[in-house]
């Protein structure tokens, strides 16, 4: 047997697995510690430590906790981690987050890139990440031996944006956990709505709550409009963490006329969010830029149906089945849950197993195998069998 690849993944920005970035690390560092062509490593804080639980300490690699903060942690990465590859001998540098790139790698280095957000939305960051994100990182990324996109669309964005070769860039899309996320069986649902006192038919988004990014402002006047235009009395959950701008999404909900129908449960628990799913009328996602949208493709997975802003990776990840709008339109957003809302019953069912069909394409062990394959590739040699 050949002797397994040494390949140190950085989970040294996950915030403990609750953004995109950790959940993704989760997902793919728990999945290829079985893999016996690699042996894989981890750089993170203690703090984190639980969530890897197979990982022995000899496959961890502590970050000091005074690197907590986002630039003290990038000094960490451009300033120490290099000798630390070098001392320890790892043949292969996996960073999933574009602003920790290594300006010197002693060896390869792959990145995972998941948009180019600080292109599309030049409001979203302050004066120093909005330089950062546009100006370094780009150059950062051309150091890279190979780039990882997890989407279509993101691929396209680094080519335009970043002015990446297509060569030197694969897809690997974000995979699902059907162990957790699928259809709820009706106790399941009516214990969960009553333990949360929902009592009324609901539209969810789950996202952390940042303002102007994922354009939570423009669905709630959307969905005032709706609620006066028609005779529904379904309500609004806006789940998710307060993040950037969460106090201008907390006061525009204060002042709707429709206050008390708009729910804010705050960060939803990873175990009870196929629940909120599965519980909904719909999952209603107005983000005005994403690189992957995973809530789109957990809320398909729970057999309810999508309604999605058109902009971004959103399309190529709702696939056929959901219903799009233009997110900076609010009479699009409007007339989007007002065709969700007299669609028939026949047409909804028919919307569902198209959405349950496409979700299942999607896959956190075929991501977890696309992924070790683009770290042979990147090393230019041949991989084994999982």
């Amino acid at each position: 047997m050949k002797q397994p690849v040494k390949i140190l993944l950085s989970a040294g920005m996950i915030q403990g697995g609750l953004s995109g970035v950790g959940r993704y690390v989760v997902e793919l560092a728990n999945r290829m510690r079985q893999y016996e062509s690699i042996e894989l490593h981890l750089a993170g804080f203690n703090s984190d430590r639980h969530l890897f639980p197979e990982y022995e300490d000899a496959r961890w690699l502590p970050i000091p906790d005074t690197a907590q903060s986002g630039i003290k942690n990038v000094l960490w990465h451009q300033l120490k981690l290099p000798n630390l590859l070098k001392q320890r001998g790892y043949d292969l540098l996996h960073i999933p987050s574009y602003r920790r790139i290594l300006a010197f790698s002693p060896i390869p280095q792959l990145v995972t890139i998941h948009d180019c957000a600080p292109f599309r939305l030049r409001d979203k960051y302050g004066l120093l990440r909005g330089l950062f994100g546009r100006q370094l990182s780009p150059w950062l990324a051309r150091r890279c031996d190979s780039v990882i996109a997890v989407s279509q669309f993101t691929k396209q964005d680094l080519i335009d944006f970043f002015k990446l070769p297509s060569k030197q860039i694969v897809v690997v899309h974000n995979g699902l956990s059907h162990t957790s996320y699928y259809p709820q069986s009706a106790f399941q649902l009516d214990t969960f709505r009553a333990k949360h006192g929902l009592k009324q038919p609901y539209l969810i988004y789950v996202s952390r709550l940042e303002h102007p990014g994922k354009n939570h402002v423009r669905l709630i006047e959307a969905y005032e409009a709706f609620r006066q235009n028609t005779n529904s009395k379904v309500h609004l959950v806006l789940g998710g963490a307060p993040w950037h701008g969460a106090d201008v999404i907390q006061e525009r909900v204060a002042k709707s006329p429709f206050a008390q129908d708009i729910l804010l449960p705050g960060f939803m628990d990873e175990a009870e969010l196929p629940l909120w799913y599965a519980g909904a009328e719909a999952l209603v996602f107005p983000s005005l830029i994403e690189g992957f949208g995973l809530p789109v493709v957990e809320a398909l997975a729970c057999g309810v149906r999508v309604v999605s802003s058109n902009s971004g990776s959103l399309p190529e990840v709702g696939g056929d089945a959901a219903i799009y709008f233009d997110p900076e339109s609010i009479a699009a957003i409007t007339a989007g849950l007002q065709q969700l809302h007299t669609e028939s019953a026949e047409k909804a069912q028919q919307r569902i197993q198209a959405g349950l069909q496409h979700a299942a394409t999607f896959d956190w062990d075929l991501a977890a195998k696309l992924t070790c394959q683009s770290y042979f590739n990147t090393l230019n040699i041949e991989s084994t069998a999982q």
